[in-house]
């Protein structure tokens, strides 16, 4: 029962890992947004006038960061909790700035929003489990 929280979060982590560092990819190949059909319009209230910086963000923040701090929980890193925390944070940040930039309604930025408060959430329990 103890190792749950730390199997559900590194698996939250690798689900979040995966997409972000496949999109960000994608949008750094492709900054017009075509490989994710994605219209430059959706940038017209931002500071971007492509998606290549927000690619890099993406692969980079939620991409990598996201990978490293499954890896530490995976590893039962006693930093696991703190990392994740920050992470999880990180993706709750991510999807605010992306509403308030080019809009919100779509499904799966509710869905990314609710993983991230999930991430912080268990990101608190693992830090208690793994200070024991």
């Amino acid at each position: 029962m103890q190792r749950l929280p730390i199997y559900f979060l590194g698996g939250l982590q690798i689900f979040v890992s995966l997409g972000a560092a496949v999109c960000g990819v994608l949008l750094i190949c492709a900054p017009d947004g075509r490989y994710l059909q994605l219209s430059p319009a959706l940038l017209v209230r931002s500071p971007f006038h492509d998606f290549l910086f927000p690619g890099f963000v993406l692969l980079i923040i939620n991409g990598i960061g996201q990978a490293v701090a499954a890896i530490l929980v995976f590893r039962k890193n006693t930093q696991a909790g703190l990392v994740s925390g920050i992470f999880g944070l990180g993706l709750i940040i991510w999807i605010f700035v992306q509403v308030n930039m080019i809009g919100g309604g779509d499904g799966l930025q509710y869905v990314y929003f609710i993983l991230g408060i999930s991430e912080t959430v268990l990101a608190f329990f693992v830090d208690r489990l793994l200070a024991r």
